[in-house]
């Protein structure tokens, strides 16, 4: 935090805290997840209640304990204008953080992978991108989370560190493990690769839903169910579309 308290924030989660403030869940820059408490927008904020999502904020914070006070907040930017399962996708990586990421812990590259992930499901919402390309976004910046949760993921060396063979299957133990059965090594060392093949993507969702799973606990994640039934219902649409056209 610079002398004189301001930082760069984005917005994950706010509701209301007393009459006229609101408790905010924000993802800062060099620092990691912090909440403080800010007035709600004025009237020049284009009558809006609630402060954005989606966009880089400038915040004046002060206080010393883990609920900081908010001095000043100024937009930057637009909010970034997601739509549809782009949008839900979004909202799955805010609720995600606030789900798994300890308030006031510290994460030096947290924003950098969480802006990333933003923009790039900016790109694909402008390509018209896939399914596959947005499983692509969120397993990545799932990756990206575990390591600031301190466990240890690498496609290239199992847990006693010898190197990753395509034949041979593997279950995930502190690191990958040979097992009679389990997913293929040639799944696993497709991980780093830049665009995955089927069995690839089944295998980046369960091992981050195995890996998650102590942090996210039972309670099903909101955004994930809207995700999951927006995309349901494309596929469908989709499906219906090519057989009337054929």
């Amino acid at each position: 935090m610079s002398a004189a308290g301001f930082v760069t924030a984005y917005l994950l989660h706010s509701r209301s805290y007393q009459d006229d403030r609101l408790l905010l869940d924000l993802l800062v820059q060099g620092q990691g997840r912090q909440r403080a408490v800010a007035r709600r927008p004025g009237k020049k904020q284009q009558g809006r209640a609630r402060w954005p999502e989606f966009t880089p904020l400038t915040l004046q914070l002060v206080g010393h304990g883990e609920l900081k006070q908010v001095r000043a907040i100024e937009e930057t930017q637009l909010a970034l204008p997601l739509q549809g399962t782009y949008l839900f996708a979004a909202m799955y990586l805010n609720e995600l953080i606030c789900r798994v990421f300890p308030s006031d812990s510290h994460s030096e590259n947290l924003f950098d992978s969480y802006q990333q992930s933003l923009a790039q499901l900016g790109a694909a919402q402008l390509e018209q991108a896939g399914q596959s390309q947005l499983e692509w976004v969120l397993r990545q910046f799932e990756f990206a989370l575990l390591q600031d949760l301190g466990v240890p993921l690498d496609p290239y060396y199992d847990r006693d560190g010898q190197p990753i063979e395509a034949a041979t299957c593997y279950r995930y133990e502190q690191g990958f493990v040979a097992s009679l059965q389990g997913w293929l090594g040639r799944d696993i060392l497709s991980l780093s690769d830049a665009a995955w093949p089927t069995e690839t993507r089944r295998l980046a969702k369960q091992l981050c839903r195995q890996l998650l799973a102590p942090w996210v606990g039972t309670k099903p994640l909101q955004s994930r169910q809207l995700f999951l039934a927006t995309s349901s219902n494309q596929s469908a649409a989709a499906a219906v579309e090519q057989k009337e056209s054929s």
